[in-house]
């Protein structure tokens, strides 16, 4: 499938920027309260919908480029997930109500203000769900606060620098005619992706931080996020704590396309404890 059809399956999959109103409307028949917070934090405002029933586990749900916390709405609606943990999904710096239009290219940084909104939720455990270059996001969390969490699912990941393409366009968006005719959201996401090759390199000596059980899912036929990310995901984490699932046949959009993959390992890592 073309990377360019792929972006047009993408926008009509997610509706971005979300207002809670409606988000609530979408959740009116969840039996659970779906909450919404503000924090700020280094004066940018960090904005996340979640649930507080006091579980013993919370599920940290963060999104790709472009998105929003919306993008993990489903799973706040699985009655199993509701019984057996609390959730969290973040809207991502720049991106819905975290700032919007504002990008903030560092991973490093992204890690510590996604960090301060789960202090605010203190629980004895935590599992990172990070979906495409969520997937970044969560392992530099891992590894800059590895006491912090207990697990991590890294989903059609962009991890490995050396596979980020430099794409034409993406210079051309940068232009005051290209910023005119795209839109805010793709605009953040451009920033972030310029810079996602230079922030992966960065990580590349951290890997080894990484102490917990962490599993990737990664479609064999998923045309922006090579499959051989798992591949560097096999070279940079202990054989001990990492699975790889390849589903085959199944493009990028894995939360939307196959999301009981993701459920089935979020049980997987939690019976392993």
């Amino acid at each position: 499938m073309k990377k360019s059809l792929l972006i047009i399956v993408l926008i009509s999959a997610c509706q971005f920027r979300v207002a809670d109103e409606d988000a609530r409307e979408s959740l009116e028949d969840v039996p659970i309260e779906i909450r919404f917070g503000d924090l700020l934090v280094d004066g940018r405002n960090m904005h996340y919908a979640y649930t507080e029933q006091e579980k013993d586990v919370q599920l940290v749900f963060i999104h790709g480029s472009p998105g929003s916390w919306n993008a993990f709405i489903d799973f706040f609606k699985v009655d199993s997930l509701l019984r057996d943990f609390d959730m969290l999904s973040v809207d991502r710096p720049g991106f819905g109500d975290s700032g919007f239009g504002e990008a903030e290219p560092s991973l490093e940084k992204q890690a510590l203000l996604i960090e301060r909104v789960l202090s605010q939720f203190p629980k004895k455990k935590q599992i990172l769900i990070g979906h495409s270059l969520g997937g970044p996001v969560a392992a530099r969390m891992a590894m800059d606060f590895p006491e912090d969490f207990d697990g991590i699912i890294l989903v059609a990941p962009s991890i490995d620098p050396s596979l980020e393409e430099e794409e034409w366009y993406r210079g051309a968006i940068k232009t005051q005619v290209g910023a005119f005719f795209t839109p805010k959201e793709f605009e953040v996401s451009n920033d972030e992706i310029l810079a996602l090759r230079g922030e992966l390199e960065l990580m590349l000596p951290l890997w080894d931080k990484i102490k917990v059980p962490t599993i990737v899912i990664q479609g064999t036929e998923d045309s922006l996020v090579p499959k051989e990310n798992a591949a560097f995901a096999k070279r940079m984490i202990s054989d001990s704590l990492l699975e790889v699932n390849l589903l085959d046949g199944v493009n990028h959009f894995i939360p939307w396309t196959d999301p009981q993959e993701i459920t089935k390992a979020i049980y997987q890592l939690i019976d392993g404890q």
